[in-house]
């Protein structure tokens, strides 16, 4: 199971930020394990913080953009029609 960890480890790390689905994904590759297993490989990488969880940045400043324009547009429709 730890050379398991190890490969996880060494894929996670030498690769770009990727999804729970991507990494899964590739643990399933890497070991030819079953969903399963590859979902508890992952579990015990974050638990012994080997796969590290981070925050998407540019994924949540695009959708605050996205709604400040959408209500921006909302309340000229409305200003427009009222």
């Amino acid at each position: 199971m730890e050379w398991l960890l190890r490969e996880a480890w060494t894929m996670v790390h030498s690769s770009r930020a990727m999804s729970k689905k991507e990494i899964i994904k590739q643990i399933i590759e890497v070991t030819g394990c079953t969903k399963e297993k590859a979902e508890v490989i992952f579990k015990r990488g974050i638990e012994s913080k080997d796969i590290l969880v981070k925050i998407d940045w540019e994924w949540v400043m695009n959708r605050v953009v996205i709604g400040a324009i959408t209500v921006t547009a909302l309340w000229a429709l409305w200003k427009h029609i009222g």
